[in-house]
């Protein structure tokens, strides 16, 4: 008899094993299931974020070459120096060179 009891304890102890291995693979399996549904939600969210990066940019691109074609009314420094100039007249500064130097204060702080 004492043979028969240890066989029932070697298959029990088979199936044991092998429900734990069925238990572990399913454990890992749900858990790889999960990451690849959250690989997957991650992979689309960067597909809309890359697809908004790439709509601003273009409408950036768009408004820029709508500014490129605007003539903007900005006078460069060099030719309004060169302005001025030429508006300037000698003769108006002797006229004016009196009334300056009467406000001019010969006083010092």
């Amino acid at each position: 008899m004492p043979v028969f009891d240890l066989t029932i304890n070697i298959i029990v102890l088979f199936v044991l094993i092998g429900l734990a291995a069925l238990a572990g693979f399913g454990l890992r399996s749900g858990q790889l299931a999960k990451k690849n549904r959250q690989i997957a939600e991650l992979e689309r969210e960067v597909a809309l974020v890359s697809a908004e990066i790439l709509q601003v940019q273009k409408e950036y691109c768009e408004l820029e070459m709508r500014c490129k074609d605007m003539s903007i009314p900005v006078i460069p420094m060099k030719q309004a120096a060169v302005a001025i100039t030429k508006d300037n007249d000698p003769k108006k500064d002797d006229a004016d060179a009196p009334s300056r130097d009467k406000n001019i204060s010969n006083r010092t702080a």
